[in-house]
């Protein structure tokens, strides 16, 4: 089974209301005067979405919003019910992550115990900044406590426009490379903030290999006693973590870098459809083709049948509790 991890979609109605729907063009949305996504017909069309995954070979798909992030609470009460209804439509093919303001106290969390409890959704979502905070602040110490409560994954997506970079401003580098670098930094943080000491029972998958962290591995490991903060080795650490396979559109540079320095049952198979592979975000989308291809060729690692089937899809059935 394949199961891809980071998959987005936005509910039509929710984009009427913002005005930013179109059936025929795409529009590129702004954060702080920066573009930060780019919104197109393909997320808010499930059934379309539904017959690229036959086409690609992706038997469920977990869905997260891209409006969630900065969503205000009502309009994320809106969202969660609505993947709630959405796996009850299609069930077996999606699967959804609960989206509430991180910020908001009692009320927010209250909104992710219901989107677990009562709604049945199978994950939380966040992104690599909170308002610009990291992810070790202990201004989420009360969100890591409920997830940990919920004993659901916390899925990582890069802050759409990170913000503390000042030489990543133009030429779209907030988005282009500004992502990864938030993702490796935010990786780095939760290790040497000692989130993981406070909170052991946490389970965090980082979007987009974190960023490509595997390349910086070895520096980590070596220098990571400078921190002053670490009671266990960096590497420890590190291993308790997941990271998915979105990011680099089937990259297989990527593929590759990330296998010398993540443990396989670690990873999770992910595309970022359908900002990757359409043709929608880059200059080199081929299609469900490509993204078949993608998977193919983790089927061709030089990896026992059982690791490559639980990249697939196995690690990530067992972390969202899926029925096999």
């Amino acid at each position: 089974m394949v199961i891809d991890f980071q998959h987005h979609y936005i509910p039509v109605e929710l984009a009427k209301q913002r005005g930013i729907y179109s059936a025929s063009n795409n529009t590129i949305l702004q954060e702080g005067g920066l573009p930060s996504t780019t919104m197109h017909r393909r997320l808010c069309d499930l059934d379309l979405q539904l017959s690229e995954m036959d086409e690609a070979g992706v038997d469920v798909s977990v869905l997260s919003c891209l409006l969630g992030w900065s969503g205000s609470l009502d309009e994320c009460r809106f969202i969660n019910s609505d993947l709630a209804a959405i796996q009850k439509k299609y069930p077996g093919r999606f699967v959804g992550l609960a989206q509430a303001p991180i910020l908001e106290g009692n009320a927010a969390l209250d909104e992710r115990r219901r989107a677990i409890g009562e709604l049945g959704l199978h994950g939380i979502t966040i992104t690599s900044q909170v308002h610009g905070l990291p992810l070790d602040s202990s201004k989420l110490y009360d969100f890591y406590a409920t997830v940990c409560e919920l004993d659901v994954p916390v899925f990582v997506h890069p802050a759409l426009v990170p913000t503390g970079y000042e030489h990543l401003k133009d030429y779209d580098l907030p988005r282009v490379l500004g992502r990864e670098v938030d993702l490796t930094v935010a990786t780095t943080r939760l290790i040497a903030g000692g989130v993981f000491d406070r909170f052991p029972a946490l389970k965090i998958v980082m979007g987009h290999f974190g960023g490509g962290i595997a390349a910086v591995k070895d520096r980590l490991i070596g220098k990571g006693y400078r921190f002053g903060t670490l009671k266990r080795p960096f590497a420890d650490y590190y291993d308790m973590i997941y990271f998915d396979m979105a990011g680099f559109e089937g990259g297989l540079v990527a593929l590759h870098c990330a296998l010398q320095g993540i443990r396989p049952e670690r990873l999770v198979f992910a595309s970022d459809y359908p900002q990757d592979f359409t043709g929608v975000n880059t200059d080199t989308g081929k299609g469900m083709r490509e993204l078949r291809g993608y998977i193919e060729a983790i089927r061709r690692l030089d990896l026992t049948d059982q690791t490559k089937e639980a990249i697939l899809g196995g690690t990530a059935t067992g972390l969202l509790k899926l029925k096999p």
